[in-house]
């Protein structure tokens, strides 16, 4: 039996990466043969081209997983024609191409594809494994009564606790000064502008020394740049640090010194940041859209998508020691008993023990 997972770019350190990496891991602690499929891979790993694919998988007994979160019309086929009776898709959503339409065409079209390749791939017999029951809702809405498991991503939280932190890389930021985290790329459904408008009406009536820092890289270059324009224009330039890419080491050094993450997303089908502040014992502020109350539960204080009312929040839980307490060791339960690596892996082997005792069955006839 052969085991293929595939994925249109496998990238260390990406989040839908880290979940590949993760099930690898698992299985081939299990003595099976993993093989890896991607145009792109920029991974320590031996990854093969989809062109492999049909030579590789080829007999009823090999198992195909496929991660779905954009357009990918070789691996859609692959899972509705090649001969293994074993397949399971992981959903990890696909963000709306409206948050693309005006920034990134390409971008835009391969969402607009991926979710139109969410019904076909309902349509088949792969079992489906979805991030959150957000995402669960999503295949169910467009193919009522269709089973779906809920099973969250592996992540890296656990080379993020073991890393020494980096403090060069904090270096000004490990003062007195209320240090507010944002973690998360520079693309539209971040809503990173949401982020700067709260910030900037919480310095101006709470604290004018905070500080708002956003870790992530800016793959889409034009929403970057509105982004810096309107710190400039809120007047919060010389309190506001956008990091880029970092590495684990420096991710690390961010959280240890910030005193609360925020999450002003538009669209998330998981949200990795809330499980890496919850085993970090940081207090969350967030708006609760999309899979972000799936994820973070009671451990993150919500309120709703207005400047004012998310600065009236962070003021809160920094102003209530023992209450923002409360919600760390809260978080800190929810992280133990559902999102440790560990808890995630025997939910996945269950499901994959699952997925090869259906694979064993018999098709029915057609008679």
């Amino acid at each position: 039996m052969k085991i293929g997972i595939a994925i249109p770019t496998l990238v260390d350190g990406d989040a839908v990466g880290n979940d590949v990496l993760g099930m690898t891991r698992a299985l081939r602690r299990r003595g099976h043969d993993v093989l890896l499929f991607a145009w792109t891979g920029k991974v320590n790993e031996p990854v093969k081209t989809p062109d492999e694919l049909p030579q590789t998988l080829t007999s009823p007994d090999d198992v195909l997983i496929y991660h779905h979160s954009i357009g990918c019309d070789w691996a859609v086929k692959a899972v509705e024609s090649l001969p293994c009776r074993r397949k399971a898709v992981k959903y990890h959503n696909v963000t709306p191409p409206e948050f693309f339409a005006a920034t990134n065409p390409a971008v835009a079209a391969g969402c607009a594809q991926g979710i139109a390749e969410v019904g076909r791939l309902a349509k088949t017999d792969a079992a489906i494994w979805a991030d959150s029951e957000f995402n669960a809702a999503h295949v169910r809405e467009l193919c009522p009564g269709r089973e779906v498991a809920e099973l969250p991503p592996f992540h890296q939280a656990d080379q993020l606790f073991a890393a020494e932190p980096d403090y060069q890389a904090v270096a000004g930021l490990d003062d007195w000064n209320t240090n507010i985290l944002l973690v998360g790329r520079l693309v539209p459904n971040k809503n990173i502008p949401l982020a700067v408008r709260a910030f900037a009406d919480y310095r101006e009536r709470f604290d004018p020394r905070a500080r708002l820092v956003v870790v992530g890289d800016r793959p889409v270059p034009e929403h970057a740049a509105e982004v810096e324009k309107l710190i400039d224009e809120h007047g919060v330039g010389g309190a506001t640090l956008v990091t880029g890419k970092v590495t684990v080491s420096q991710l690390k050094a961010l959280y240890l010194t910030a005193d609360v993450l925020l999450v002003t997303s538009l669209h998330e089908g998981f949200c990795v940041p809330l499980v890496e502040a919850m085993g970090l014992r940081l207090p969350v502020v967030a708006v609760p859209t999309a899979a972000v109350p799936y994820t973070g539960g009671d451990a993150a204080r919500y309120a709703e998508a207005d400047p004012a009312a998310i600065a009236d929040r962070i003021r809160e839980v920094l102003a209530d020691p023992a209450e923002c307490q409360g919600q760390v060791l809260r978080g800190w339960d929810r992280y133990e008993s559902q999102f440790t690596n560990a808890a995630i892996e025997e939910r996945f082997l269950s499901l994959f023990d699952e997925l090869l005792a259906n694979g064993r069955r018999e098709p029915a006839s057609a008679g």
